[in-house]
């Protein structure tokens, strides 16, 4: 459809709701769990004709889409292996024109209106059609973790050679995608591009920054919203010294790196195992901003004794489980920060149980620190029928993967190696993308897809540039 910007967002206002309800009758799903295969219905494949898959390979554990929770597809109808339902497909689609149309809207706009394009599009399944069933025990919750957080690069190899010598960070593992994330992981384009993850060590034990390549975009416009990152280093000094002979602008304390992504360097404590300290971000309302989370995600205010160590501004709160891990540092704005896709988002590892927990506050939230969901939550697993689907032979394991999911559902710490990974995107109140994994399966599953001793083959990423792709190492067709 072309619409001027304002007539598409004036469309997706009022039709969004519309469009899901009518996917969902012309959908051809019943309501019990399942993994069969299925089509798309026409509505949709009018709207929707180019739906990314979601098929992965993460390492050596390969994970499939088993179903839309609370929808299936049905057996023998053949099609494209894209979204569970012709509901999520409505979801995602409907998420990706709607910012679009944000950012196409003048930057005073886009601040007035915060994440409202996105928060009309919460088409989501029920909180209790989930596989496994919430536990919201703040114990449990308290075991999360976060994991990383995702930036935009218009240059891999510039941005990598930043990363190496001014903070010697390394390559955790590096992938390649056909295709535009299904849940938005590279942002709003529908484009091949790269994930490479960056950091210190192993992903399952530590926090790192996934920097995701767009062939064909060259730049990206920075936003208002994420302030700095702050990094542990032996000598601040030196490494200001480092980034200033890259050219890279000093204030402070605070290197400007590639892409307009700024970076403090602090001095590592000796007791602190974790090279990054703490991530910074303008929020409009500081006490929204930490009711959001403290009571969904069930952090704390962990900012007495926090902001004094690390010589702070004090209109400041410090949201994390643990001073250990890398907490958020929310600055008051007393505005709302205009967001663009340059912002990325933020990972967090929660225990299955609970992460299903948060994602049913968030349904059921309501008042101004609400949240809003993104991409509705997506589980996956790897059941013998998609083995056979994808050409694969059964998996010769003890006990069958039946055994494992009836186990998993009961008890998620006793996951498998490709046991279920549920995946959700949500926004916080003032619009941050927060994705949320669960930690039995995601941890195994970067642990096997560690690979630090890996090359990156720039011929190959020259040549792609260029339109012209083959199969490479590390080339993988989609992502979770």
């Amino acid at each position: 459809l072309k619409l001027r910007p304002h007539r598409q967002r004036r469309l997706l206002g009022t039709a969004a709701p519309a469009m899901a309800s009518a996917a969902f009758a012309s959908a051809p799903c019943r309501a019990q769990p399942s993994s069969s295969s299925s089509t798309r219905s026409p509505l949709l494949g009018q709207l929707l004709p180019s739906a990314p898959t979601v098929s992965t390979d993460v390492g050596a554990s390969r994970l499939q889409d088993v179903s839309f929770p609370g929808f299936v597809r049905q057996p023998g109808l053949g099609g494209q292996h894209g979204l569970s339902s012709a509901l999520g497909k409505a979801a995602v689609g409907l998420a990706v024109a709607a910012t679009s149309a944000c950012a196409s809207m003048p930057r005073a706009a886009r601040r007035r209106r915060g994440a409202a394009c996105l928060r009309r599009v919460s088409a989501v399944p029920r909180a209790d059609a989930l596989m496994i069933q919430p536990d919201d025990c703040r114990e449990l919750i308290g075991s999360s973790r976060p994991a990383h957080w995702v930036i935009r690069t218009s240059d891999l190899k510039v941005t990598l050679d930043f990363m190496s010598a001014v903070f010697e960070m390394k390559v955790l593992r590096h992938e390649e995608y056909d295709k535009a994330c299904a849940i938005t992981c590279n942002g709003a384009y529908n484009m091949p591009w790269s994930k490479t993850m960056v950091g210190y060590g192993p992903e399952d034990q530590g926090y790192c920054l996934e920097l995701t390549y767009n062939y064909g975009i060259s730049s990206y416009e920075p936003g208002e919203g994420l302030a700095h990152i702050a990094i542990g280093v032996d000598d601040p000094a030196a490494t200001l010294d480092v980034a200033r002979g890259l050219g890279c602008s000093i204030q402070g304390d605070v290197i400007t790196g590639p892409d307009g992504y700024r970076f403090r360097a602090v001095r590592q404590q000796p007791d602190r195992q974790e090279r990054f300290q703490y991530v910074a971000l303008r929020v409009a309302d500081l006490n929204q901003a930490s009711e959001f989370y403290i009571n969904i995600l069930g952090m704390s205010d962990i900012t007495e004794g926090f902001a004094a160590a690390q010589g702070l501004p004090q209109q400041v709160r410090v949201m994390g489980w643990d001073l250990a891990q890398v907490p958020m540092l929310l600055l008051g704005s007393f505005e709302r920060p205009i967001h663009e896709q340059w912002e990325g988002r933020n990972a967090l590892c929660v225990p299955g149980r609970a992460m299903r927990a948060v994602y049913k506050n968030i349904l059921e939230a309501k008042g101004s620190a609400s949240g809003a969901v993104l991409h509705p939550i997506r589980e996956f697993n790897e059941m013998p029928s998609l083995r056979r689907m994808r050409g694969l032979p059964p998996m010769p394991c003890e006990p069958s993967p039946e055994v494992q999911l009836r186990a998993l559902r009961a008890d998620p710490s006793s996951a498998p190696a490709s046991g279920t990974l549920a995946v959700a995107v949500v926004t916080d109140v003032d619009g941050y993308e927060i994705c949320l994994v669960s930690s039995e399966t995601y941890d195994r599953a970067v642990s096997k897809a560690y690979d630090p001793e890996g090359k990156i083959d720039w011929a190959w990423r020259e040549a792609a540039q260029a339109g012209n792709r083959a199969p490479s190492p590390n080339h993988v067709l989609a992502c979770i």
